[in-house]
């Protein structure tokens, strides 16, 4: 007989998880085809399909834990209606029997979640079909470069200008160009451009015949006397059409997915950025590794909702669907606006990134422990 109960009690709460799901999925997707349909098909119905299930991936990670707690709220709360809830305790089934298969289905979806983030990720790294504005790569004192637009999907950027500076912060090289582009294996390749070399205490940089790197002309008596030599008009002055090979390994691919807010970003971007980015260990990396610790939390984010959920439906006096709703709807806001609070904290450094992301989860529990104590 219990071994019955369990598999009923699994069965409705999996219809409602469902119903939820559908519910909620539907409701995005009206809003969202009527405000703009190429937010679900960018690419024209001639990918509806694949269109349709990556837009669905990037909404169901944070749908399902709001599905695990309707899901339970509502299961049990019918139950106790209907009179099945007292006649499962009548027949000596306790709570925890009841709810093991449940917790198992959550715990499989919490994982499904991990596994849901990810494959999000892979279409927007792999479809970067869309161009940028602008681009702008600042490598520490030594580089700063300027693309008035480049497309990440064929690594070429358009309208270029390149500064290089010495360790006193003078200059020592400018490259502009129409064209360049970048490919991992080769390095930069720049089209249809001005090349101009100026003296500095390294010497004069050139470029070679071949037009594959910079040598350099040295100046002996700024070289001896480490100083720069004193004239700020180039030294060389080169028009090129095809310039390669050049000692310059600065890959735009971290600072691509800096145009992208962090709120924007999967898991798998964000880990991408912070592993190659240089600096990662900056400030402007902090809303990155906060949202990463954000996003480490929707699988277990699922099963915290689930045991909650179950907490709320079998408390004494929870027996109605309005009642519930109404404390959860409480809990929901109370949940918001300390996740709000803990993301300033975070963002002044105050918190460290997993403290802030785990502090709303940890009062939430808190407080529906404190609540199921009131209840009994």
């Amino acid at each position: 007989m219990a071994k019955t109960i369990i598999i009923y009690m699994a069965r409705e709460w999996t219809t409602w998880f469902l119903g939820c799901l559908f519910f909620l999925v539907g409701t995005i997707f009206l809003f969202s085809s009527v405000e703009d349909l190429s937010q679900v098909f960018p690419r024209g119905f001639d990918f509806w399909l694949e269109d349709f299930w990556f837009w669905l991936l990037s909404y169901l990670p944070w749908l399902l834990p709001i599905c695990c707690l309707g899901a339970s709220l509502f299961s049990l709360s019918f139950a106790r209606k209907r009179g099945e809830w007292t006649a499962m305790l009548a027949n000596g089934i306790s709570p925890i029997q009841s709810f093991s298969l449940i917790v198992i289905l959550g715990f499989g979806i919490g994982l499904s979640s991990d596994w849901l983030m990810n494959g999000a990720g892979l279409r927007s790294m792999d479809m970067s079909d869309l161009e940028t504005r602008s681009l702008k790569m600042q490598i520490g004192s030594e580089r700063l470069w300027y693309f008035r637009s480049f497309d990440p999907s064929t690594g070429i950027g358009r309208d270029l200008q390149l500064f290089q500076y010495g360790e006193k912060g003078e200059d020592v090289m400018r490259l502009r160009a129409t064209t360049a582009k970048w490919e991992s294996e080769k390095g930069w390749t720049f089209y249809n451009g001005k090349f101009l070399g100026f003296y500095s205490a390294k010497g004069l940089p050139v470029i070679d015949e071949n037009k594959s790197s910079l040598v350099w002309e040295t100046i002996e008596a700024a070289s001896l006397k480490g100083e720069v030599y004193q004239t700020k008009s180039p030294g060389i002055s080169r028009s090129f059409d095809q310039l390669y090979g050049l000692d310059i390994p600065d890959d735009p691919t971290p600072y691509l997915w800096l145009q992208k807010r962090a709120k924007d970003m999967t898991l798998v971007e964000i880990e991408r950025l912070l592993d190659r980015f240089p600096s990662s260990k900056g400030k402007e990396m902090i809303s990155y590794q906060l949202r990463k610790a954000q996003l480490w939390w929707n699988g277990p984010a699922c099963l915290v909702a689930l045991i909650i959920g179950l907490g709320l439906g079998s408390a004494r006096g929870s027996s109605t669907p309005a009642k519930l709703a109404g404390v959860s709807l409480l809990g929901a806001l109370g949940f918001y606006f300390i996740r709000t609070l803990s993301d300033s904290l975070g963002e002044q450094q105050i918190l460290t990134p997993m403290v802030t992301a785990s502090l709303p989860y940890l009062l939430v529990v808190i407080g529906t422990f404190i609540f199921l104590k009131i209840q009994k």
